[in-house]
């Protein structure tokens, strides 16, 4: 019968030699540098001193924001942009991604997951326009919403370029919105989809109260309907009221002449 073996005692057995701790088994001191625990870059003061400090992974805008800004535009045909638009126009554009979700859909395979984007872009100067867009990954999803995006731009009439001509009560399913018209320097105080609309369009004096659904596609959609649709023009109330225009903007707009 063999007989068992003992284990061998603690100081005999073999240790994980990693090159640069110490041999002793003491902790490395983390308020130094090391190679193998320490990732790179590294970054090193005058004095050829290593430090700890590294730059952030994205130093001033969120990833999404960034991806954005850094993809090319040329999937968008330039004969289909509106308003006389060109291709270099598009580079400027204010692109906000307002909706990134994971959504799935319910098949006899089972379910199929896809993410969903919705985006928001424009030029701050009377131009905006809002895609959708649906793919297996964020990054595709996100470029097929802003070029439908691009391919749906708007022209939006502004008041002295900064506000809407007048109050705006707008319903879109179950959403209810409120636009009320603002004096210079009152800035945009609504709700943050609504803000960052206004942001892309070029309107900087307006308030808004969202009433019922807050479901954001829905307030999105309503703000783009009520702001292109719902406005009426003072060449309009002019036609209709058989004034001139030099009085329809007297009366209702505060004009001097």
């Amino acid at each position: 019968m063999m007989a068992r073996q003992r284990p061998s005692s603690p100081s005999t057995v073999t240790k994980a030699r990693v090159p640069g701790l110490d041999q002793s088994g003491s902790l490395h001191n983390l308020a130094e540098i090391h190679p193998l625990l320490d990732h790179y870059p590294r970054k090193t003061d005058s004095e050829g001193t290593l430090k700890l400090d590294t730059d952030r992974l994205w130093a001033q805008e969120p990833p999404l924001d960034d991806m954005l800004k850094s993809q090319a535009d040329d999937d968008v045909d330039e004969a289909s942009l509106p308003h006389g638009l060109t291709k270099d126009d598009l580079k400027h554009f204010l692109k906000r991604a307002l909706i990134v979700k994971r959504t799935s859909n319910m098949t006899t395979a089972g379910k199929v997951p896809s993410m969903y984007a919705l985006v928001v872009v424009g030029n701050g100067d009377g131009i905006a326009g809002y895609g959708e867009g649906k793919d297996d990954e964020v990054a595709r999803a996100v470029r097929k919403a802003t070029n439908r995006a691009m391919r749906n731009l708007t022209a939006f009439d502004r008041y002295d370029d900064r506000t809407i001509f007048h109050d705006i009560d707008h319903k879109f399913h179950a959403t209810k919105i409120q636009f009320r018209s603002r004096p210079p320097g009152f800035g945009n105080r609504c709700n943050h989809y609504i803000h960052e609309i206004c942001s892309c369009i070029g309107i900087l004096d307006i308030s808004a109260k969202v009433w019922g659904s807050r479901n954001p596609m829905n307030v999105i959609k309503a703000t783009f309907e009520a702001l292109s649709s719902k406005q009426k023009l003072p060449e309009d109330i002019a036609r209709g009221r058989g004034k001139r225009m030099v009085d329809v903007q007297h009366t209702y707009y505060g004009a001097s002449e």
